[in-house]
C-alpha cells in the first residue's frame, strides 16, 4: 500500500513538472528569441562602452562590474520586454524601435560627452540643451574621435532591422507571461542588489551618494542611468554621518620639519617680519619681540539656538545645529589689507598655469609669483563644466551639477561679491562674458549675485564673432564702464581657452599660432598655449589702462580657473604638466594650479605654502578687503587665518570622487591609500580612525554645501538680521 502511494505521489510531482515545463515552453515559444534581445543588446553596448573607455583613458573599473553589468542588464530586459509585448505585433514593432533608440542615444551621448568633457552626462544638464548646441564643432570632433565606438554602438538596431523583426518578433503576450518575467526580473535585481549590498563602497556608490563616474564604473551605462533619473526626481541621496565621533584631539602625525602644518609665511608691504601661522616667529630677537596683537574672529553674533526654536523643518534645524558646532576663523594681520581698493576678479575658462613662462605671459607670470602666491592651490573638477566651477569662485561653495547656476538664481547671495561689494557702497558692479547671454543661466544667476551682468546678447553685441571670441576684445569694450566710476568691482568669465586646442577649431589658438610656432611641444599643446595667451593680453591692456588712469595700485587682481583643461587628450595632458600618462586623471597634480592675489601695491610676495582649492578664495577675500562676514558659512576658510585649510578633490574620468588633501598628506578614495605630506611622519596604529574621520568630515561639507543651494539656507540665517554685521 505505501509503495502503491509513493508511486502515485511520484507520478503527480512528475506530471505537474512537466505541466510547469509545458508551460514555460508554451509561454515563450513564439518569443523565444526576443526574450533575449535586450539583455544581450545591453550588455554588448556595455561591453563595447566600457572596452572603449578603457583603451581611452587607462582607468581601471569596479572589479564586479561584468557581475553587474549581466544581472542589471538581465533584469532590465525582462522589464523591458513587458513593456514590448503589451499590443499587437504592429504596435510592439513601435515600441521596440522607440526602446532600442533610447538606448542607443544614451550610449552614444555618454561616449561624445565623456570624449568632450572626460566626464558623463547627468540629466539634470537636459534644461541647458539649447546652450549646448553652442558647442556642436566640439561635438562632432569627440564624435570623429570616437568614431569606431560610434559605429559599434548602431550594430544592435542594423542587426534587427535584417534580422530580428523576422526572427524575434516582439509579439503580444499573455499576462501568465507577463507575471513571470516580472517575477525572473525582479530575481536577477534582486541578486544585483544583494551582490552591491555586501560590497561597501559599491554599496556607498549604489545606495549612498550619487556620483555619475563611480556609477559607469561599478555599475555599467544603464543603471547609472537608472539611478541618475531617479536622483533627478527624488533627489539625492544624503548620507548620515555621524560628527559625534570625531576626535578633535586625534592626530597621528609628527613632523621633521621646525614649523606646523600652518605654512604662511611672507613679508607685508612695509617689508616688516610676518610669522607664521604656527605662531613660529621668522629669526626675531627677544628685543624685537612686540605684544603680539589680539585678533578677533570672522563671525557674526547669530542667535542659532533661536532659531532652531523658532524652526519647524527638520533639515534647516539640521543645518542650524551643524554651522553652528564649527569654529569660525580667525583674523589676522592680513584683514583688511585691500579695504577700499578696486576689484577685478575672473574666471579663465580652461586655465591651467602649467602653460605660463616668463617669456610668454610676463604679466600673468608677473601677478602669479608676486602676489599671495599659493604655492599648492588646486582647482578640482566638480561637476566636468564651466558652470560648477565658476559657482564655487561666485558662492565659496560647491555643487556638482551643472544647474546650479540656474538653481542659484532664487537664492539669497549675501557672500557672493556682487552683493558683497554692494553692500559695501561700491559705485560700479559689473559682470563680463564674452560667450551667449544665457548660457548655464548666467542671465538668471548673476544679476541675483549683485552683477549688472552684460553679455552677448545683452550688451556685448558688438564683439567680433569667432569661435571662441577674443577675451582682450572684451576688456577692451568694457572697461569704459568701470575705470572712472571708482571703487569698483569687475567681474571677468573668459571664453578665449575654451576647447577645441587646434589650430583649425579655435580662432584664439589660429591667431597666435606664430607665437607658440617655436615651443618644443605638439600640436595640440601649442594650439592649447596659443589660446590662453588672450589672458595675457587682456591682463596686459587692463595693467595698462588702470596705470594710465592713475588707479593701478588701487586695484586688486584675482584669477582662477573653472577647471583643468579636460579637453587636451591624455598624451598632451601628460605633455604639458609632465606627468606619466598612464592613470593621469587619477593624478592629483593633475588638478594643481596657480591662482592670482595681486596688487601693484604689493612690495613683497606673500607665501602660502599650505594646500589650499578654490573653495578658500572667496573667504580670502573677504577678508582682506575687512568684510564683516561669518566664516562658518562657506566651505572654505582664509588661507591668511590659522586655520588649516582641506582640499577637496572630485577627480572624473571614472576615477574616485571626493578625495582629500591637507597639511598632513592626502587620501585616495580608489587605493583607500593615505600618503603623508613631505617630513610627516605616520603613526600607523591611529590613522585608520584619522581617516576616516577625516572622510566623515568629507561626507559632511559635501551634504551641507549642496543643501545651501538646496534649501536656500542663507535666506533662513538673515531673515531678520544683517550678513554683514
Amino acid at each position: 500500500m505505501n509503495g502503491e502511494r509513493s508511486r502515485a505521489r511520484y507520478a503527480g510531482n512528475n506530471t505537474r513538472l512537466d505541466a510547469f515545463k509545458n508551460f514555460i515552453k508554451h509561454t515563450f515559444r513564439r518569443n523565444r528569441a526576443f526574450l533575449y534581445w535586450y539583455p544581450a543588446m545591453i550588455i554588448y553596448m556595455e561591453i563595447v562602452f566600457h572596452i572603449s573607455i578603457y583603451f581611452s583613458t587607462k582607468n581601471s573599473f569596479g572589479a564586479m562590474l561584468v557581475v553587474y553589468i549581466i544581472l542589471f542588464s538581465a533584469a532590465l530586459g525582462c522589464f523591458l520586454t513587458i513593456a514590448s509585448t503589451i499590443f499587437v505585433r504592429k504596435i510592439n514593432v513601435f515600441v521596440v524601435y522607440a526602446i532600442m533608440i533610447f538606448i542607443t542615444l544614451v550610449f552614444e551621448v555618454q561616449i561624445v560627452y565623456f570624449g568632450q568633457f572626460k566626464d558623463y552626462f547627468l540629466w539634470s544638464t537636459l534644461g541647458l540643451a539649447d546652450d549646448v548646441t553652442d558647442f556642436w564643432r566640439e561635438a562632432l570632433v569627440a564624435i570623429w574621435k570616437n568614431i569606431v565606438t560610434v559605429l559599434l554602438l548602431l550594430v544592435p538596431i542594423v542587426i534587427y532591422s535584417v534580422w530580428g523583426r523576422k526572427n524575434a518578433p516582439a509579439l503580444g503576450t499573455p499576462v501568465r507571461v507577463k507575471l513571470t518575467l516580472l517575477i525572473v526580473g525582479l530575481i536577477f535585481q534582486l541578486l544585483g542588489t544583494a551582490f552591491v549590498v555586501v560590497d561597501e563602497t559599491a554599496n556607498m556608490y549604489y545606495s549612498e551618494t550619487f556620483s555619475a563616474s563611480q556609477s559607469v564604473g561599478y555599475f555599467g551605462v544603464m543603471t547609472e542611468t537608472r539611478l541618475d533619473i531617479k536622483y533627478l526626481i527624488t533627489g539625492g541621496p544624503e548620507s548620515d554621518d555621524d560628527l559625534t565621533t570625531i576626535d578633535s584631539d586625534l592626530n597621528p602625525f609628527s613632523t621633521t620639519a621646525s614649523s606646523g602644518s600652518d605654512t604662511t609665511s611672507g613679508t607685508d608691504s612695509a617689508g616688516s617680519s610676518v610669522s607664521s601661522d604656527d605662531g613660529t616667529a621668522d629669526d626675531t630677537t627677544a628685543e624685537e619681540v612686540e605684544t603680539p596683537v589680539e585678533y578677533g574672529y570672522n563671525v557674526l553674533d547669530i542667535d542659532f539656538d533661536a532659531l532652531i526654536a523658532g524652526e519647524t523643518n527638520d533639515t534647516i534645524i539640521e543645518m542650524h545645529e551643524y554651522f553652528s558646532s564649527l569654529s569660525p576663523t580667525q583674523q589676522n594681520e592680513y584683514t583688511g589689507y585691500f579695504e577700499g581698493k578696486n576689484l577685478i576678479y575672473m574666471t579663465l575658462e580652461g586655465f591651467t598655469s602649467a602653460c605660463v613662462t616668463e617669456e610668454l605671459f610676463p604679466t600673468l607670470y608677473k601677478m602669479l609669483n608676486e602676489g599671495f602666491v599659493l604655492e599648492n592651490y588646486y582647482n578640482s573638477l566638480w561637476g566636468g563644466s564651466t558652470a560648477t566651477g565658476e559657482y564655487v569662485n561666485l558662492t565659496g561653495l560647491f555643487y556638482n551639477s551643472a544647474q546650479c547656476l540656474t538653481m542659484s538664481a532664487e537664492n539669497y547671495w549675501p557672500y557672493s561679491p556682487g552683493n558683497v561689494f554692494n553692500a559695501l557702497g561700491y559705485s560700479s558692479v559689473y559682470a563680463f562674458h564674452n560667450h551667449t547671454y544665457t548660457y548655464y543661466g548666467r542671465n538668471l544667476s548673476h544679476p541675483n549675485f549683485g552683477f549688472k551682468y552684460l553679455a552677448v546678447g545683452n550688451g556685448l553685441d558688438n564683439l567680433t564673432y569667432y569661435w571662441p571670441r577674443s577675451d582682450l576684445e572684451m576688456a577692451e569694450q568694457t572697461i569704459d564702464y568701470y575705470i572712472n566710476n571708482t571703487p569698483f568691482l569687475a567681474y571677468y568669465m573668459t571664453v578665449s581657452g575654451h576647447a577645441n586646442y587646434s589650430f583649425s577649431g579655435n580662432a584664439m589658438s589660429k591667431l597666435h599660432a606664430d607665437e607658440v610656432a617655436d615651443l618644443d611641444y605638439s600640436d595640440e599643446v601649442k594650439a592649447y598655449i596659443a589660446c590662453q595667451l588672450e589672458v595675457e593680453y587682456m591682463l596686459e591692456y587692463l595693467v595698462e589702462a588702470l596705470d594710465e588712469a592713475g588707479i593701478l595700485e588701487d586695484t586688486v587682481f584675482v584669477m582662477s580657473a573653472d577647471h583643468y583643461p579636460y579637453a587636451l587628450s591624455d598624451s598632451a595632458l601628460a605633455e604639458l604638466y609632465g606627468l606619466d600618462e598612464d592613470g593621469i586623471h587619477g593624478n592629483f597634480d593633475l588638478f594643481r594650479n596657480g591662482a592670482v592675489i595681486w596688487c601693484a601695491s604689493m612690495e613683497e610676495p606673500v607665501y602660502i605654502e599650505k594646500p589650499c582649492s578654490t573653495i578658500d578664495l572667496l573667504p580670502t577675500i573677504l577678508n582682506l578687503f575687512g568684510v564683516s562676514y561669518d566664516s562658518r558659512l562657506l566651505m572654505g576658510v582664509d588661507l591668511n587665518s590659522s586655520t588649516d585649510p582641506l582640499v577637496i578633490l572630485n577627480c572624473d574620468s571614472g576615477y574616485p570622487s571626493w578625495n582629500w588633501i591637507n597639511a598632513y598628506g592626502s587620501y585616495n578614495t580608489s587605493t583607500k591609500e593615505f600618503t603623508a605630506a613631505e617630513g610627516v611622519i605616520v603613526d600607523d596604529s591611529v590613522i585608520s580612525t584619522y581617516v576616516s574621520q577625516m572622510n566623515s568630515i568629507v561626507s559632511t561639507k559635501r551634504k551641507y554645501s549642496f543643501r545651501i543651494l538646496d534649501y536656500d539656507y542663507y535666506s533662513y540665517v538673515f531673515e531678520n538680521i544683517s550678513p554683514y554685521g
